[in-house]
């Protein structure tokens, strides 16, 4: 993996020389310089899950909800992800689509993100693809990876009902380390709307 590792940087820092010669020479201090590019292939082999809440919530209309409050740390590009109150499906093998929380947008180098919170059997997963910009701004590097992992059984409380709120739980531990399973990374023109 490392050899790997230490191929695709090269072919990368090699398709930065190649691709910025400046007054005939080629920008090798920015080339050789760590940035999101470096970090995204040397330190996503996990994402970190730093906040977990998840909330049942019973409607004006007597239906019932449950709700997610999440923070999760990748150390690829040093971002945290933030997705507030988002929905989490009672019978769980759902992935969704994620949503930002209401203080904090998620950066724009996201492009996309999937979870998946399965309670009844403690696992939990992100999907996340990001681009890097650092190394040729016209042509992005577009980053891949899912990350399912187990989690420790929660703590619950019951809600005293205001704002619905009927249950709350939290993971009994600070934060839960999850394996990347796969990532993957193409060199592609910068993602438009």
């Amino acid at each position: 993996m490392v050899v790997f590792a230490a191929w695709v940087l090269g072919s990368l820092l090699a398709l930065r020389g190649a691709a910025s010669p400046v007054n005939g020479q080629y920008d090798l201090q920015t080339a050789n310089s760590r940035g999101c590019t470096v970090d995204s292939v040397a330190n996503t082999t996990s994402f970190i899950l730093r906040e977990y809440l998840v909330e049942t919530v019973r409607n004006a209309d007597n239906t019932t909800q449950v709700r997610g409050t999440i923070s999760i740390e990748n150390p690829g590009t040093g971002d945290t992800y933030r997705f507030y109150r988002i929905p989490v499906s009672i019978n769980g093998g759902t992935w969704s689509v994620c949503r930002a929380g209401d203080e904090v947008p998620l950066p724009s180098q996201l492009a996309r993100c999937q979870y998946l919170i399965e309670r009844p059997s403690h696992r939990i997963g992100f999907r996340f693809q990001w681009y890097c910009d650092d190394k040729d701004p016209s042509r992005v590097v577009l980053f891949d990876a899912t990350a399912v992992g187990e989690l420790p059984n929660d703590v619950c409380v019951a809600g005293n009902g205001t704002g619905g709120v009927t249950q709350s739980c939290t993971l009994p531990v600070g934060q839960v380390v999850l394996t990347v399973e796969n990532i993957g990374w193409e060199v592609t023109p910068l993602p438009t709307d």
